[in-house]
């Protein structure tokens, strides 16, 4: 499933404290030929013109999302390094930003990229008092217990945690459109943040691996977790924002690559696409999702009441490939979710669960297909995190024909000890045509992911 173009830059060093190479020495930034204000309309070959059309999901709705299609023609570049990318987007500066901006990336660029052309690798970032070595020593739970960690190892890995952060996130300010060119386009290494930003597109880019080179142990989550830092995409406090043909994924580090340490995985990723923190009115269509574990969460926390009224996401056919779960985990939220295929192999063996019904969540699922592998039933494809309702219809399992659907909603509830109710409050109003789901699979195939747009 995975686009070419990408593989090369995802066996970079992350064993040696830097490695200088041809890499460009300094990032070029080229604005394309000068476009007006008059100019900037939607085109159907030029990608970084084209807006969300009037009806395609909830980033539609309420003034809909048209990114920098308005971007003067000094705030219209071309890049191809991460340096370059970052100057684009307005630098430490993007975060706020409202300027128009449009950006096209025509290569594959990594965001341990340095501007001399070298790489920094996980020692680079490292606090000269940190090693995992001594990490794993100082908090072994046989020894340190179920305290979290604290003390100056702690607060070493939390500074280059730091460090790392300041190399490798980049936000995205308001009224933005960043769009790949070709189908080669991408990011490895690096963590796109879009914060407190209105009106903002992503397009036809595969973003892999954002590694965290300093996970946290918590003793306390579940019984005992590794957690990182950093997500593919992030959007938090943030509203109109469309993410499409985009391919997301762990590159060369999937979670069956992991090693484990504590008895549990030592896990360098978080999410692939987090939307949280009163994010708003998203859509998110035609993407791949694939090989990871924890895919997707609307919603931060069940204590965030602030959330309520907002976290409205429209999720179309998207695919969802050899992933553990959260595709999505949902709270407080309406989220419509139609038209994707999930094809849960359940290779590695760490499914979970597909929907996650969260607290005061409104999930509508509508004509969703789904490929099962051995072990994995379609009573598994939903959870109840503290939910009451999830409304779905015309799912397909494994090949069932128009005459054998299965409702899930029912599959699960069968031995749930709390069922969930079968009707949202809400009315999809903001969709295109939601294709008969035994359609979903071609189209998506065909469709989806960075490199499929002409």
């Amino acid at each position: 499933m995975h686009k070419a173009g990408i593989t090369a830059l995802l066996a970079v060093g992350l064993t040696a404290a830097t490695i200088t190479g041809p890499v460009q020495a300094e990032p070029t930034v080229r604005p394309p030929q000068p476009q007006s204000r008059e100019a900037a309309t939607p085109s159907q070959h030029d990608l970084g013109q084209q807006v969300l059309s009037d009806s395609d999901g909830w980033a539609s709705a309420e003034g809909g999302t048209t990114g920098g299609a308005a971007a003067a023609p000094e705030n219209i570049y071309r890049v191809n390094t991460w340096q370059g990318l970052r100057d684009a987007l307005g630098g430490d500066s993007a975060r706020g930003d409202t300027t128009d901006r449009m950006i096209y990336l025509d290569s594959t660029v990594n965001a341990n990229e340095t501007t001399n052309g070298g790489l920094l690798t996980c020692a680079a970032y490292a606090d000269p008092s940190y090693s995992l070595e001594a990490y794993l020593n100082q908090y072994d739970p046989a020894t340190w217990g179920a305290n979290n960690p604290t003390g100056p190892l702690e607060e070493a890995r939390d500074r280059s945690n730091g460090i790392q952060d300041d190399q490798v996130r980049q936000y995205i300010g308001s009224n933005v459109t960043l769009v790949g060119v070709g189908d080669t386009s991408g990011i490895v290494n690096g963590s796109l943040t879009i914060r407190g930003s209105d009106n903002v597109i992503v397009r036809n880019l595969e973003i892999a691996d954002a590694y965290d080179c300093f996970p946290a142990w918590d003793p306390n989550d579940f019984g005992g977790n590794w957690n990182s830092e950093f997500d593919n995409i992030s959007i938090f406090e943030s509203t109109h924002v469309w993410i499409d043909h985009v391919s997301l994924n762990d590159g060369e580090n999937p979670p069956e690559s992991l090693p484990t340490y504590f008895g549990q995985k030592y896990e360098v990723h978080d999410g692939l696409l987090d939307i949280t923190n009163e994010s708003d009115l998203v859509t998110v269509s035609w993407n791949t999702f694939t090989d990871h574990d924890k895919v997707m969460i609307i919603g931060s926390s069940d204590s965030r009441t602030t959330d309520r009224g907002a976290l409205r996401v429209t999720l179309h056919h998207n695919l969802f490939e050899n992933t553990g779960q959260r595709t999505p985990r949902v709270r407080f939220g309406q989220v419509h979710i139609y038209n994707n295929y999930y094809n849960e192999t359940n290779e590695g063996g760490y499914y979970q669960y597909g929907w996650g019904a969260g607290k005061e969540s409104e999930i509508l699922a509508e004509n969703n297909y789904f490929e099962l592998g051995d072990g994995l039933e379609a009573s598994a494809l939903i959870h109840n995190w503290g939910g009451t309702m999830l409304e779905e219809r015309g799912s397909f399992v494994n090949g069932s024909s128009k005459h054998q659907r299965v409702d899930l909603l029912a599959a699960y509830n069968t031995n749930a000890d709390i069922p969930l109710g079968d009707s949202v409050t809400w009315d999809a109003t903001h969709h295109e045509r939601i294709e008969p789901t035994q359609s979903v699979p071609k189209l998506v195939l065909k469709h989806a992911g960075s490199g499929a747009l002409e």
